[in-house]
């Protein structure tokens, strides 16, 4: 029988796959490396077995074919990525039960292969799609903060692709229509938190010191630590306190790293290092104002930021200069006060034969009336600083 979705028998357009050709095969490899996958002997092994290494070698392999036309791949993901999770699912919970016993037979390793593929499929489709098929309970949060708190632990191991695909499960767990504090267990002697050494027990407070972390690490690491703290701030309960101070902090963070040590530091310009940290922060920024619908929380830390954003220190550094411009524009955005939806729906007929029969006079008529009656619309003064910004940093290529 032939498939459902797509003909076997049908051509590509060009050297691009117009379908996912290898999808037989590549079930077949799925089922079969989350077979050895959930063989819950072999996690207490460093690495994972030769063969199933060697099985998720051929299907990255087969998945980058795709980057350039990643739809094909959308009839199968809910399978593949279900698939993948449920493992990883049952191994977070398996860790996280474990993880408190002073010689856990758990190795932070033994994933890394499905966590590789993960990320692949992430790279491939874009990690907004495939976040759809994580599950997302409210059982899920405080296992998949604690194990990715171990993970933590030594920030330099190259089991990067793990640490990545736990943030963005963290970033879609971080939405849970529910109060997080009412979820927390009180759990505060993790390894990792004890480390960190913050003053801070609440689970929102931790995840916010958790995502830090991750905002100096360059690439998908520091991406993906933006995305779940602007999702985590951009939420009603953390609003009122925990919003205002990552913002302060964030503009601290910046400040401090773009203040030279001396002047041999002036002339030679940002170590890496330096940018690491402003640019961590800058991401965090700009996908925060892009999730808030409000300013209200934002005004006392307004001339803050525009200090920062008017800042010369980043002039040699263009993914800087690119962030600054994406932060101030969806800050201007932000603030802009609502329009008025009535005021578009007045001059609106209920038909296009009243519309077409009312004549020009009575039209314009019509609309004199309705400006006169619409009030004036108050801009923030910062508005004036913003587009100064951004005029800018037109000329900026």
């Amino acid at each position: 029988m032939s498939d459902p979705v797509q003909n076997d028998n049908a051509e590509d357009v060009g050297s691009v796959p117009s379908f996912f050709r290898e999808h037989a095969e590549f079930l077949h490899l799925l089922d079969e490396v989350a077979t050895s996958a959930s063989n819950v002997e072999s996690w207490t092994l460093p690495n994972a077995p030769e063969e199933e290494m060697r099985l998720i070698r051929e299907m990255k392999k087969t998945l980058d074919v795709y980057q350039e036309q990643p739809t094909c791949l959308d009839p199968y993901l809910e399978r593949i990525v279900s698939r993948l999770m449920s493992v990883v699912q049952e191994y977070v919970y398996a860790f996280h039960d474990t993880m408190y016993k002073p010689e856990s037979p758990i190795t932070v390793t033994r994933m890394d292969g499905i966590f590789d593929l993960l990320y692949t499929l992430c790279k491939v489709r874009g990690y907004k799609v495939i976040l759809r098929f994580f599950p997302h309970g409210v059982a899920d949060v405080e296992p998949v903060f604690a194990t990715l708190w171990r993970f933590s632990v030594d920030l330099e191991a190259s089991n990067w692709p793990a640490r990545y695909t736990l943030l963005i499960w963290l970033s879609l767990l971080a939405m849970i229509p529910f109060d997080i504090e009412s979820i927390d267990s009180g759990t505060t002697d993790l390894p990792a938190i004890a480390e960190l050494g913050t003053s801070d027990v609440s689970l929102m407070g931790r995840w916010v010191e958790l995502g830090k972390l991750f905002l100096c690490k360059p690439g998908c690491e520091m991406e993906g630590a933006a995305v779940m703290l602007s999702r985590l701030l951009s939420r009603r309960d953390s609003a009122a306190v925990l919003r205002p101070e990552f913002i302060e902090w964030a503009a601290r963070e910046i400040t401090n790293a773009a203040r030279p040590i001396d002047t041999a530091a002036v002339n030679a310009g940002l170590q890496i290092g330096s940018v690491l940290r402003i640019n961590g922060a800058l991401r965090v920024l700009c996908h925060l104002f892009s999730a808030m619908d409000s300013h209200a929380t934002l005004d006392a830390q307004i001339p803050m930021l525009l200090d920062i954003f008017q800042m010369d220190a980043f002039d040699q550094h263009s993914i800087t200069r690119k962030l600054i411009s994406k932060a101030v524009q969806r800050l201007a955005l932000l603030m802009l006060p609502a329009t008025n939806a009535e005021m578009g729906r007045a001059y609106a007929r209920p038909s296009l034969r009243e519309n077409l029969s009312n004549n020009a006079g009575a039209a314009s008529d019509s609309m004199r009336d309705d400006e006169a009656e619409s009030p004036d619309v108050e801009v923030p003064l910062e508005m004036e600083a913003f587009v100064g910004i951004l005029l800018q940093k037109l000329h900026d290529k």
